[in-house]
């Protein structure tokens, strides 16, 4: 007796279990007789087989447990991908009289045993020529393979309507199964949507060929490994060694797609193979409105939904929603900005240029086939104060209702102050609050999407299995270690704002200088390497294990002989030998904090302000430039971050006119932002101690706890 099973994007395919034969039918069906080998074949090809089940794929053309390495599955398989004109299984595989005449006449040549993988490459050109299709490639082949592996597909190039009557195109990743629905994640960014990002020449085949081999190459070769990468379209450096994220700012499906979710990933208009113009206002956002919409009525979607992303990814959720399309339940901002002036084209009022020259420079090599609506950098130089149009830019979390999984980046600066705003906006149990590592692209898809998924888990599926943190925190100890802090709100209940003064002997003392005034002076100007640039102040030995963990603040009286000055601060922990703690994941050197200020934007708004953290008005109508040695009162805002000082180290702290500090050996800070010395002539900068002069700094010290290093 037999009963019916699935053999899953194929039509056509014969089939033989025992005493049952026959063909599978549109909708995929087959026969079979439980516990019976069943086999597969093209008229007199035989394809090959596995014991018979519910669900089979192509995979199952070989006993099951075959690698995606083994030749003889990837020619099975490359043959049958190469039978559809779909780059995906956005259309199933059809084998009809014309397609079976065809394989017959090549038949003696198809070797499906060959150890080689490119055994096939004469006999599939011949075929996919009289067929007039286009054979794919073995890179191709492991691809899908690979994915089938970990329970899921893909249906490449989608064209998602959108309401001017234009389209965007979209990735779609679907668990593997029949006629289930799923609640999907939907991302978009203007980088592009596949591995590493940007997308191929729908219309080049050696295009669509290179960038499968890229996508090939990052899942089958170690981290710090180059791969071969198309063009200049993709990003290179260490974009292209790493192993963390499939693609930039959205999340990867391997980690999220098999545990029953749909994904879509969403190039908007001007990005890849999408037609139009970038940065057209509010189109994106409508764009993607329009694409949560249709993802909800869908014959794979349940109809409920979630906004994912990191960067970019994250920063396009909140306008979307803010307008609750329809079956959007949740969304996960991963390392976002919702003050574009504070946080991403002026940090303490300094420009971000070089970051975002680069930017865009990489944006645009991503997709350059379409042009931008507005010059970017020439609306950023034009417009160096806060106004209209940064505040017109920037989101208003406090009217956004829907639960949110937050994240924030540790001394990144970007990406690094917004998640903390906005979970004190929001104010809500549904809101969730994660403080990651700088590096923070790999967190959403590797170390933090079990807490994600949990997350998503509750509000889309109703699923409250586990009581997620409300806000966690990867508390840095040194040296590559660290430990996953889970508390209640932020800041962080019990916390002690200390003041640790700047003492005229250098150092840094929990009691304020009372002696006679003095003046610390350093050049405007960063000097040769190997000489110092700025000053330093150091603290005694600590007696104990300290924790810090929320907002930093330095209040510092300072002149200059020049109109203006850039104030960086960094804070650094130190050993016994006065080397500096390394407090990258990586190992490399890294402040435990830093912070940035131009004084002519020291005006801030008491309105805004809180103890933790000064708000900067950054308006023209506060610009106060500095009249030559006047001292002024400025307070740093240091973006918050998390990390341990332990027994028998020290804390120090710099002050200098840009981020470089050549004393501190193997510290390479980003070239992000262009500092007011490097445009300007030579000059001085001070800071001043003694009488009325104040200089502090205050730090947030938490209640110190055990954890387990490098664990969450």
């Amino acid at each position: 007796m037999s009963t019916q099973g699935i053999f899953l994007d194929v039509v056509g395919l014969s089939y033989r279990c025992g005493t049952t034969q026959g063909t599978i039918t549109s909708d995929y069906a087959y026969r079979y007789e439980i516990g019976h080998a069943v086999t597969f074949s093209i008229g007199a090809l035989v394809l090959g087989g596995s014991i018979s089940k519910p669900l089979m794929t192509i995979s199952d053309l070989l006993p099951e447990n075959t690698p995606i390495s083994d030749p003889r599955l990837t020619n099975r398989a490359r043959l049958l991908y190469s039978l559809s004109p779909a780059q995906g299984f956005e259309e199933p595989i059809i084998i009809n009289t014309k397609v079976q005449n065809v394989i017959a006449k090549y038949a003696s040549q198809v070797d499906l045993d060959a150890r080689s993988e490119s055994n096939l490459d004469d006999v599939l050109s011949k075929i996919c020529g009289e067929l007039k299709l286009s054979p794919k490639s073995v890179s191709h082949t492991r691809n899908h393979l690979r994915r089938e592996a970990a329970g899921f597909k893909v249906m490449r190039d989608i064209q998602i309507p959108v309401r001017d009557g234009n389209f965007v195109l979209g990735d779609v990743y679907l668990p593997i199964g029949h006629g289930k629905r799923y609640p999907v994640l939907l991302s978009c960014t203007i980088y592009g949507r596949r591995v590493i990002c940007s997308s191929p020449n729908l219309e080049d085949e050696k295009d669509i060929a290179a960038f499968e081999k890229v996508e090939d190459d990052w899942h089958s070769t170690p981290a710090g490994v180059d791969i071969q990468v198309p063009d200049d379209r993709i990003w290179t450096g260490d974009w292209i060694r790493q192993r963390g994220f499939e693609n930039i700012a959205t999340f990867n499906t391997f980690r999220y797609v098999p545990h029953g979710y749909a994904m879509v990933k969403i190039d908007p208009r001007g990005v890849s193979q999408t037609p139009g113009t970038r940065g057209v206002p509010g189109q994106l956002a409508a764009d993607f409105f329009d694409a949560v919409e249709w993802a909800a009525e869908q014959s794979w979607s349940d109809g409920s939904s979630a906004l994912v992303g990191s960067s970019y990814g994250a920063n396009v959720q909140w306008s979307v929603a803010q307008m609750r399309p329809k079956g959007l339940k949740c969304f996960v901002p991963f390392a976002s900005d919702i003050d574009l002036y504070r946080e991403a084209a002026y940090p303490g009022g300094i420009p971000n240029h070089r970051f975002l020259t680069d930017w865009n420079d990489r944006m645009k090599r991503a997709s350059p086939k379409w042009n931008d609506q507005v010059d970017l950098l020439k609306l950023m130089n034009a417009k160096p104060f806060d106004d209209d149009l940064w505040r017109g830019l920037s989101t208003q979390p406090g009217e956004i209702s829907l639960p949110c999984f937050l994240s924030a980046s540790q001394l990144f600066i970007i990406h690094g102050r917004g998640a903390y705003e906005a979970f004190r906006a929001m104010a809500s149990e549904h809101v969730h609050l994660q403080v990651v590592d700088r590096d923070y692209y790999p967190w959403a898809s590797n170390e933090s999407s079990a807490k994600i998924l949990q997350f998503l888990d509750r509000h889309l599926r109703g699923v409250d299995y586990v009581k997620l943190e409300r806000v966690g925190i990867q508390m840095r100890l040194g040296n590559r270690e660290w430990y996953w802090r889970m508390e209640k709100n932020w800041p962080v209940p019990g916390t002690r704002y200390t003041k640790w003064y700047l003492r005229s002997d250098g150092s840094l003392s929990m009691s304020p200088e009372s002696g006679p005034a003095k003046r610390f002076e350093y050049s405007t100007k960063t000097p040769p390497s190997g000489r110092k640039c700025g000053i330093s102040f150091q603290s005694l030995l600590f007696e104990e294990d300290v924790e810090f963990a929320g907002h930093f603040t330095a209040t510092l009286s300072v002149s200059s002989s020049m109109p203006d000055a850039d104030v960086v601060v960094t804070l650094w922990v130190v050993d016994e030998q006065g080397n500096a703690i390394p407090f990258s994941a990586k190992g490399e050197a890294e402040p435990l904090a830093k912070g940035f200020l131009r004084a002519s934007h020291r005006k801030t708004d008491p309105s805004k302000s809180l103890p933790e953290r000064p708000w900067h008005t950054h308006t023209r109508d506060d610009y106060a430039p500095l009249e030559t040695d006047e001292v002024v009162l400025i307070e740093v805002e240091i973006l918050p971050a998390a990390g341990r000082i332990r027994k028998g180290w020290r804390l120090r702290l710099d002050i200098t006119p840009t981020e470089a500090q050549p004393d501190i050996p193997g510290y390479n800070p980003l070239p992000m932002r262009v500092f007011y010395g490097e445009e300007h002539a030579e000059g001085t900068n001070a800071v001043h101690l003694g009488r009325d002069r104040i200089g502090y700094i205050t730090c947030p010290v938490v209640p110190c706890k055990q954890g387990y290093s490098n664990v969450l």
